[in-house]
């Protein structure tokens, strides 16, 4: 049977505060690098952005997804899943 979905934990408002602080200068950093290529990274501040903005506010996440070409990688990061997510295993009777 299916079990109800697990509930979130609610974040502290000091570590949501900083989670969207981090986001937001990590954003600013990742459009610097749009403008900026070869001497400043682009992907790596927005893949730090999406995971902070995936914890404080998920709504926020959309258009950094809409990026042309690092939106894509970040989505094949998530999908990845290198920290923790559960993968579900196949043929499994």
């Amino acid at each position: 049977m299916n079990s109800p979905p697990a509930r979130r934990r609610k974040l502290h408002p000091a570590a949501r505060t900083a989670l969207d602080a981090l986001g937001a200068v990590c954003v600013v950093l990742g459009t610097i690098g749009i403008f900026v290529p070869f001497v400043w990274p682009t992907f790596e501040f927005y893949l730090v952005a999406v995971l902070c903005f995936l914890k404080t506010r998920p709504g926020a996440v959309r258009p950094l997804l809409r990026v042309p070409k690092v939106g894509k990688a970040v989505i094949w990061f998530l999908r990845w899943r290198p920290f923790g997510g559960k993968k579900k295993k196949r043929g499994s009777a």
